[in-house]
């Protein structure tokens, strides 16, 4: 008989395999990925000449990536933006959302009164209720004027901004993905009361239209944003004349949101228990191995 034969060591061999590869397992374990999201949504922001700014203030919603989606919604009355004089009715509506799997959305802007929105984190935005539209005075008009009880001067309407409703809504994923969308349904600028422009009902990033010696409308602006996110503004009035400077109506940011992955692939927690584990590998099967791969004729005793 051949004496110098190992006698079964693959088994050996395989045992203490597995349980250093157990242990390397546990050494390389760190938090999982996630993706993390974030939003903000803004119904109405008016710039004053000589006085400070008023808005609706802003939603936001963030995800760390589990969990349910987080909505942050509000509809402020208009009584929040003062004495600005310029949107005579509507309602403000502003909505951000953050779902868990990286992808997050936003939908701002004035709707009838009594109106709501809802956006899912696909960015549409959809609109429910509602009645009278929304109007933003650009120019006042004049009013009636009655003597001995009678109309002298009957009242003249001005210029003024009408809509069903104006939106923004963005949407952003960590792939990353970002898109806008602007809503103008039904809009257009009438004076004494008849339309002398109507604007588009989607209109491109970057619309810009005049209303002669009123206003300049800017539609759909998207303003540089860093990689991975998109800001949105759906309507911005700048007058020519008067108090306000510039009233934005819809303004959204999406984004960046970011799959987040371990720094180390050795995190700190985990490498003494990995080193306690190899060592314990190491006694155990440091003899099995020894005597696996030692030939018979070598072994003492």
């Amino acid at each position: 008989m051949d004496h110098t034969t190992p006698r079964r060591p693959w088994a050996a061999l395989l045992t203490a395999g597995g349980a250093g590869a157990a242990a390397l397992v546990l050494a390389t374990a760190g938090p999982a990925a996630a993706d993390t999201s974030t939003a903000t949504a803004n119904a109405v922001t008016v710039g004053a000449l000589g006085v400070s700014t008023v808005h609706s203030g802003t939603v936001s919603a963030s995800n760390p990536g589990s969990g349910d989606p987080v909505t942050s919604a509000q509809a402020p009355a208009l009584s929040v933006l003062g004495g600005q004089g310029g949107i005579t009715a509507g309602a403000l509506v502003q909505t951000a959302v953050a779902g868990a799997d990286g992808t997050s959305a936003a939908c701002a802007g004035l709707v009838g009164s009594g109106g709501r929105i809802s956006v899912g984190t696909d960015g549409v935005c959809t609109t429910s209720g509602g009645s009278g539209g929304v109007q933003v005075v650009l120019v006042p008009g004049t009013p009636e004027v009655r003597a001995f009880g009678k109309v002298v001067t009957p009242a003249v309407e001005g210029t003024i901004l009408r809509a069903d409703a104006v939106l923004v809504s963005c949407r952003a994923s960590s792939a990353p993905t970002t898109g806008s969308t602007v809503t103008l349904a039904n809009a257009r600028v009438t004076t004494a009361g008849s339309t002398v422009l109507s604007l588009a009902a989607t209109p491109a990033p970057g619309t810009e239209v005049s209303v002669p010696g009123v206003a300049t409308l800017a539609l759909h602006s998207v303003p540089p944003a860093p990689a991975g996110s998109t800001q949105a503004t759906a309507l911005t009035i700048k007058l020519l004349n008067g108090a306000v400077a510039a009233v934005n109506v819809g303004t959204v940011t999406c984004g960046a949101n970011a799959r987040t992955v371990p720094a180390d692939a050795l995190p700190g927690p985990a490498l003494p228990l990995a080193a306690a584990a190899l060592a314990a590998v190491g006694l155990r099967f440091r003899r099995p191995v020894l005597d696996a791969l030692t030939p018979r004729s070598t072994r003492r005793g």
